[in-house]
């Protein structure tokens, strides 16, 4: 009885603090293509974080680690990109909006919040239109700015240049493009090596494709946003302007905006402590809804 009493304490203190499994470079095969993903923490509540253009599930990691001990933390990188698989022949949003709701399905996620970085608000969008009942809210990161502008003669001309210098020169363009476009004067030139490094480790045919079919589907924008069943939520960078007005005219279930100052196009990794407070924020609006 006296060694039940004095191990008793020991076993509920061990118990009260083992930390949650963790989960990482895990693999899970849906739509007949691999997707690496990492796991962390045990709420009810999962926040499931999709990169951009180019990247990784790990430039998520503070998010991870800030918000794992109250929340189910999933991260992955999307096919084509990262660890996931690159066996397709064709990449667009409505395959990616397939493969995150199979995704979903397969590792029984529930409550899910919806982060999508970038290019990833288009698919946010389809997710929200396509299958709604997959998330209880959707938060775009620095995008969905402008929706669905329409291009002009000049600017689709302006465009078709873009690619045809991408098709000749993929690693000097984005290069280029991402130092002069997606980063204030200012900027960590630490975070910009690493960002422009991990675009140049991509396979050209695979982002220009996926960068192709960014460009289709932003066109459809307006009248996704006009099929929303959640609120769109964003937290953008203040570097440039969020036309919310437009936002809140187009999104049937209304629009919100949160900014993270001083950033530039990657909030979560140039400024964290930031854009961890605005997630906050965000995440306590969706759990009034």
């Amino acid at each position: 009885m006296k060694i039940y009493l004095i191990l008793f304490p020991v076993i509920v203190l061990f118990s009260c603090n083992t930390p949650p499994v963790k989960e990482e470079n895990a693999n899970i095969k849906v739509n007949d293509i691999t997707i690496s993903y990492n796991q962390c923490g045990k709420g009810d509540t999962t926040l499931l974080f999709v990169h951009g253009w180019c990247i990784n599930k790990e430039y998520w990691s503070d998010q991870s680690i800030y918000f794992c001990d109250r929340y189910k933390v999933v991260t992955l990188d999307l096919p084509g990109f990262g660890r996931s698989g690159k066996n397709r022949p064709d990449w667009n949003f409505e395959q990616y909006a397939g493969d995150i709701n199979e995704f979903i399905k397969a590792k029984k996620l529930k409550n899910v919040i919806l982060i999508g970085h970038s290019m990833s608000g288009d698919i946010l969008l389809l997710m929200d239109t396509k299958y709604p009942g997959s998330v209880i809210g959707i938060v775009g990161i620095d995008n969905l700015k402008r929706p669905g502008v329409k291009l002009s003669e000049e600017e689709s001309k302006q465009v078709e240049g873009f690619f045809a210098m991408m098709d000749s020169n993929f690693s000097g363009t984005a290069e280029v493009y991402t130092k002069e476009n997606l980063f204030p004067k200012s900027a960590d030139t630490s975070i910009v090596n690493r960002v422009v490094n991990d675009i140049k480790m991509n396979d050209p045919v695979i982002a220009i494709k996926v960068l192709r079919s960014l460009f289709d589907v932003s066109q459809k924008e307006r009248d996704l946003m006009q099929q929303l069943k959640h609120t769109l939520y964003l937290v953008n960078s203040d570097g440039d302007t969020t036309h919310i007005d437009s936002l809140k005219k187009y999104c049937k279930a209304s629009a919100e905006v949160v900014y993270v100052h001083g950033t530039g196009h990657y909030p979560m990794i140039e400024k964290p402590a930031e854009f961890n407070a605005a997630l906050e924020k965000v995440f306590a609006l969706i759990g009034k809804k």
